[in-house]
Order: C-alpha cells, then sequence, then structure tokens
C-alpha cells in the first residue's frame, strides 16, 4: 500500500491572483513545494471559487488543486488532482484525490488536507 505524501510549499508564491464576476470571485495560486519523503521538487496549482451572489455567501469557497511533478520534455507530468473546499476563516482546505496519473493510481480517492499555518499539503492513499 502507499504511503502518505506530504507536501512543504515554499514561499513566496508564484502566483496569487484573484478576479471577480457577478458571482463572486475567483483566485489563482500557484506555488513550488517539496515532498518530503522523496525530496522530490513538485508545482502546485490551484482555483478557488468563492460564491456569493444574491445575497447568498458561504463559509468555504469550491477548490480544485493539481499538484505536478518534474517530467521530461514532451511528456505530461506525473500529477494528482484534488477537489475539495478552501475554508474562508482559516484557510486551511480539506478534500478527496479526483485524478491522478498511473504512477500515484492508489490515491484516487484517498484524502488531503492542507494546514496554512504549516505549510503542508498531507494526501493519504485511498482506503481499501
Amino acid at each position: 500500500m502507499s504511503e502518505k505524501l506530504t507536501f512543504k510549499i515554499q514561499p513566496p508564491l508564484v502566483v496569487n491572483q484573484q478576479s471577480g464576476d457577478g458571482g463572486g470571485n475567483w483566485q489563482y495560486v500557484g506555488a513550488n513545494a517539496v515532498e518530503e519523503s522523496s525530496n522530490e521538487a513538485v508545482k502546485l496549482i490551484a482555483t478557488k471559487r468563492d460564491n456569493s451572489s444574491c445575497g447568498a455567501s458561504f463559509a468555504a469557497s469550491m477548490l480544485t488543486a493539481t499538484v505536478m511533478y518534474s517530467s521530461r520534455e514532451n511528456e505530461a507530468p506525473e500529477h494528482l488532482t484534488l477537489q475539495g473546499v478552501h475554508d474562508l476563516q482559516s484557510n486551511n482546505e480539506i478534500g478527496s484525490v479526483s485524478s491522478a496519473s498511473s504512477r500515484f493510481a492508489d490515491y484516487i480517492g484517498g484524502g488531503f488536507s492542507f494546514d496554512v499555518a504549516t505549510g503542508v499539503l498531507t494526501v493519504l492513499p485511498r482506503a481499501w
């Protein structure tokens, strides 16, 4: 069975932009990180959607993030795609792995959490 993956975000963020539209706000984030057990460098990209229209507001925003490992030229990178929520008060995130390259197939359906205070993203393999 696969082991948990722990990624340490390397400040500063590469991208941190927000833009708004009639339905709320979009946030785009990009960061460099290191997977702590293998010491492999990765790139993390995320899109967050804060819906606050028609008088409704929510405590969390929708989140889709992809962790991409280095690849050889002209090859699609090994990756994990995460979907979940971004808590608007704490900035912590939780969810599950929605897709992955074959190297990380054991993680599809596994959970993830991001602790903003430590800058650590933890990804767990799916339970058998």
